[in-house]
């Protein structure tokens, strides 16, 4: 049974309650609201009750009434079921009061509507007859609804009630989004722009290649079957989650509305000028996404849509925070009216958008000439610009191709719109809909008259020159040949631009990449400033028991020494772990875990027994106990140590005697140590609670990993009321507990043999003598060898085909069976408090690469980097990865390595070798939506030396040294200069390698590329100052040795073998000797 999220469910009415109190003015000044809804109406999915119910409760509950009044009162008036629902919420916030009121067919309910109108009237004496409420709603509920049709009549027949209308505030309270929100909203324009470029876009293309026959209609009927399912432009999004806004909207052929109301007509879609509207609701959030397509383009619509796009940057950054939303529309109006484009402004549309979340179009916040509400942070507008009924002239079309529909155009429209969300003061908004809207992206020339390659060159140049001309696009032409992306220049294609569109697509989306990499470099140093600066404050003065040292006693006086220590001889204590040595007739005990090895050689005229010992000055050994290595380091500035001891005897019985049992102690210490240090971040956990009473959620035949004692550990595993119970065929137990899981991971059988449950814990558990963090249970769906005969089999074997099958229908079964227990513990999770989500692995995101000696598939979940099918586990948590570098990146290279940095710099970074280049932008682009920085290089680093250094540096993560003035690499940013000028050589070498396949454009850009750099180099001769240089000489010895000390201080950070270049007006860079 569904329940209502109680910690959502109060913050958004805590919000709705506090609106209403601070601004009676949008609240019409009702007293107190009663808001209602009546029975399910599939007509109406916008309806603002509708909206409310699924902002608020997260469902929609129809047939309900709802009283809130300015004290905190909610009174409900609902069925049984629903009282249900609302239960878990009464009384968990102490600001406000629920009521909830069962329906009571016996008296019609009189009694609850007299109770709820009684509720509505407290307060104010001067407005308690002022009620708000949804008045445009109130007309169906009258008709509709066995508690809200007669309750709106009963409010119909109160002497002095005025109910006023509150619609309008709704709004204004549900559109600034939360973070969940807005989460959703960017998913939800995310699949819009994925359904818009490879589901309408693709098959746009398609039709006009193929010279299909289609209607507007049946086009966006095939849209809309996307919408409802995005697996057919292979989204993995489960079409239970998504839906369609609304019916698309095509239109081509000369008419056209572009307003949001159009419809998608009968007629022949038509070669021409293409307008597509589209929207999706991502659980049962809305976006909205439009572009128009040109189709043999005259000059005059293209230069129309280029003003167009134009128009739409200036609204774009018109959309601020405090700005009232009638700026955009002003916006618009004023960018005309400078750039001497008057006649267009009649062609613009009544509004330029409007605001969306749960409701696709919210009335109150368009985006027209008159609207005085200010934008907030967290709003989400479409942001809609277009120009209507603009004219073609016969002049205007004469250099169109004769076979083009165009010809035949008299009228046209141009549309555009985006989702933008409306950022923090200070911050531009942010767009959500990235779809390319260039003109390249979006004209298709498929009528040329001239089939001639000169015309088809000069094509070329004339688009060069206007890539030239745009900064942008010269900069993404630049990246796409620096990251293989191919020759630039004009389209390939005689019909289609589609390979030009994805080079330039792959251009746009590296430069975009790189853009948002260096933000957030940026970001995520001063987040990383924050924190260490943090937990320094946290530790300041405090000296953790494992940084002391422990001093060791074996006895507390020589009155505690054994009974049977002799004077001159070798005593080892094995229950006071000590070994007595004589030292001038005198027996002194040694503590075991000072010895650091012992040796018996072989025996000649008499038996020797040399002790070595932990001494400083030498290295302690990793081997050695941590306690003693504290102890050393203690004792090292002013004791002295003795290093040997050296027994000789003619009888060698007693010494051999002890050479045993030193040993013997040794690794009994040795032992013993291991385990502590096991068991040393073990938590205790709480006991078990087994569910009784109730059916328990049970997967059986599991095979455990790792297992116990090298067996092959096979059980059965349940879930129980704060935990889950693993009980093996030999009665072994290990349990896991809920509050002790930070990660579950379900990973059907796709590929892989078989079919698993990961868990990846907060605090290691001991399975068997051994401590673990990862626990995993799956069963195989085929053995992983099977024997096979020497008989050939033909692939039309019955017997073959039906073993395919079985295996077929037994990876469903088990996928659905584990599917279905995954589903059922969370189930039990959250009815017992705890909060269990288990995440699928990205297949889509994977990669191959050799984290542990084994080439395996990598694959991306939510919250970590896994290969779960082979042993040793590989899970990385990218909540602790600092800073991702790529080495061995070069074009000579087919593969390339992945560091993944730690934010804990104590540890050795984790890599993956040998991954394919073909994986390297989609990793980059995974990388860079976590949120997670990274560079890259030509050759493998020694990253214990870089750690060492970043580690000891308080100022890693500042962009200056200690002296405040002298700027440095913040960060990682030090990982850019390895390798930069060997990447700058190895693209000479590329350049001059490339004969006979470069075009003459790329050489004409090169040249001037040369020139501008020797115009730059002109400019800083002839700019440099001798009267500077000689102050530079003529320093004194305190600034000097500040400077020489700044110096070795940033050789250290690069590494030794880099020198520090200070280049004359720039910035430090490092240079690889």
């Amino acid at each position: 049974m569904a329940e209502v999220d109680v910690d959502r469910f109060y913050s958004r009415l805590d919000k709705l309650h506090s609106h209403f109190c601070k601004h009676k003015n949008y609240w019409s000044g009702a007293n107190s609201l009663t808001l209602h809804r009546g029975n399910l109406n599939d007509e109406e999915p916008y309806a603002k009750s509708v909206v409310l119910h699924q902002w608020l409760f997260g469902y929609e509950l129809p047939d309900t009434i709802m009283v809130i009044t300015r004290d905190g009162t909610v009174c409900v008036l609902a069925t049984k079921k629903k009282c249900e629902f609302l239960k878990p919420a009464v009384g968990k916030n102490k600001s406000f009061k629920i009521k909830l009121l069962l329906r009571n067919k016996e008296d019609g309910n009189a009694e609850n509507y007299k109770t709820l109108l009684d509720t509505a009237r407290q307060g104010d004496e001067e407005n308690k007859n002022k009620v708000g409420t949804i008045l445009k709603e109130r007309n169906y509920n009258k008709e509709n609804g066995s508690i809200l049709g007669p309750y709106e009549k009963f409010l119909d027949e109160q002497d002095g009630l005025e109910l006023v209308d509150v619609a309008p505030a709704l709004c204004l309270v549900m559109a600034a989004k939360d973070d969940a929100e807005w989460d959703l909203m960017k998913k939800s324009s995310v699949l819009s722009n994925k359904v818009m470029k490879h589901g309408f876009v693709k098959r746009l293309e398609e039709i006009i290649e193929d010279e299909q026959k289609i209607t507007h209609e049946e086009f966006a009927t095939e849209i809309e079957s996307i919408l409802e399912d995005p697996n057919k432009i292979k989204l993995n999004v489960p079409p239970s989650d998504v839906q369609s806004c609304y019916f698309p909207i095509v239109q081509s052929g000369g008419k056209y509305d572009i307003r949001v109301s159009a419809q998608s007509t009968s007629a022949k879609l038509s070669h021409d000028i293409i307008t597509v509207s589209l929207g999706s609701r991502y659980k049962l959030y809305c976006s909205n996404v439009a572009r128009t397509f040109l189709v043999d383009p005259p000059k005059r619509v293209s230069a129309n849509y280029e003003i167009l796009l134009e128009l739409q940057e200036a609204c774009f950054k018109a959309m601020q925070p405090g700005a009232q939303l009638k700026a955009v529309y002003k916006a618009a109006v004023q960018f005309l009216k400078e750039n001497n484009h008057e006649e267009l402004i009649s062609k613009l549309p009544k509004n330029l958008g409007f605001a969306q979340g749960l409701d696709f179009r919210d009335s109150t916040l368009t985006l027209t000439a008159k609207n005085n509400i200010p934008f907030r942070p967290g709003m989400v507008f479409c942001l809609a610009v277009g120009f209507q009924d603009l004219e073609l002239t016969e002049k205007d079309v004469e250099s169109t191709p004769s076979a083009s529909p165009v010809k035949k155009l008299t009228k046209y429209a141009l549309l555009v719109s985006d989702m933008v969300s409306i950022s923090k003061p200070g911050k531009d908004p942010e767009l959500l809909t990235k779809m390319g809207k260039n003109i390249t992206d979006i004209a298709y020339n498929v009528n040329d008259e001239d089939d001639g390659s000169d015309d088809d060159d000069d094509d070329d140049d004339d688009d060069d020159d206007d890539d030239e001309e745009d900064p942008d696009a010269a900069m993404a032409k630049k990246l796409a040949r620096e990251n293989g992306g191919g020759e630039g220049g004009g389209r390939r294609s005689r019909r289609l631009a589609s390979g030009y569109n994805q080079m330039a697509e792959n251009a746009e989306s590296t430069a975009e990449r790189e853009r948002r990499q260096i933000r957030l470099m940026i970001r995520r140093n001063e987040e990383r400033v924050r924190e260490i600066a943090r937990e320094n404050m946290k530790n300041k003065g405090k000296r953790t028991e494992e940084e002391m040292a422990e001093e060791l006693e074996a006895y507390k006086s020589t009155k505690d020494y054994p009974g049977n220590v002799q004077p001159n001889q070798v005593k080892v204590d094995m229950v006071n772990q000590c070994v007595i040595l004589p030292i001038f007739g005198n027996p002194i005990p040694f503590h075991i875990s000072t010895i650091k090895n012992v040796v018996l050689p072989d025996p000649d005229n008499a038996t020797l027994l040399r002790i070595n010992f932990y001494t400083a000055g030498m290295a302690v050994g990793k081997d050695a106990p941590v306690n003693t290595g504290k102890l050393v380091q203690k004792y090292a500035p002013y004791a002295s140590f003795v290093r040997e001891l050296t027994f000789r005897s003619l009888d060698g019985h007693n010494l051999v005697q002890a050479f045993r049992q030193i040993s013997e102690l040794r690794k009994r210490a040795r032992a013993r140590e291991i385990q502590e240090l096991e068991e040393a971040n073990l938590v205790e956990q709480e006991k078990l609670v087994r569910t009784k009473n109730e059916r328990v959620p049970r997967l059986s035949d599991l095979t455990m990993r790792p297992v116990f004692a090298g067996r092959k550990t096979q059980g059965n595993l349940e879930a129980h009321s704060n935990g889950l119970r693993f009980i093996s065929t030999r009665r072994e137990v290990v349990d896991i507990m809920y509050s002790n899981i930070k990660y579950a991971i379900f990973q059907p059988c796709e590929k892989e043999i078989m079919v698993l449950i990961h868990f990846h814990l907060k605090n290691p558990i001991m399975v068997g003598s051994k401590k673990q963090i990862d626990v995993q249970f799956f069963t195989e769906v085929v053995e992983a060898s099977q024997a096979v005969d020497n008989g050939r089999r033909s692939m039309y074997d019955p017997d073959e085909m039906d073993d395919e099958q079985r295996e077929r229908q037994l990876r469903k079964r088990l996928n659905q069976a584990f599917k279905d227990f995954c589903k059922k513990v969370d189930g039990v999770a959250k009815k017992n408090g705890y909060r269990l989500e288990f995440d699928i692995p990205y297949r889509d995101l994977g990669f191959t690469g050799n984290p542990h000696k084994e080439m395996v598939q990598l694959l991306p979940t939510l919250n970590c980097l896994v290969n779960l099918t082979e042993t040793p586990f590989f899970v990385v948590d990218l909540d602790h990865v600092d800073h991702v570098h790529f080495e061995r990146v070069h074009s000579m290279s087919k593969a390339f390595d992945m560091i993944l940095i730690n934010k804990d710099f104590t540890k050795m970074p984790q890599r993956i070798d040998m991954i394919p280049n073909g994986d390297k932008d989609g990793i980059q682009e995974w990388l860079t939506d976590m949120e997670i920085t990274y560079t890259e290089g030509p050759m493998n680093l020694n990253w214990k030396q870089i750690l060492g250094t970043a580690k000891d540096d308080d100022r890693f993560y500042m962009n200056t040294e200690d002296d405040e003035v002298t700027e440095k690499d913040a960060g990682w940013e030090i990982l850019r200069m390895f390798g930069r000028e060997d990447e700058e050589d190895d693209d000479d070498e590329d350049d001059d390698s490339e004969f006979g396949e470069e075009s003459a454009e790329l050489e004409e850009e090169e040249e001037e590329e040369e020139v501008d750099e020797e115009d730059f180099d002109s400019e800083e001769e002839s700019d440099f100052d001798a009267d500077a240089e000689l102050e530079e000489e003529g320093m004194d010895w305190d600034e000097m040795e500040v400077k020489a000390a700044a110096d070795d201080k940033r050789k250290r950070r690069l590494g030794e073998d880099v020198d520090v270049v200070q280049p004359r007006g720039g910035k430090r860079r490092g240079r690889r000797r």
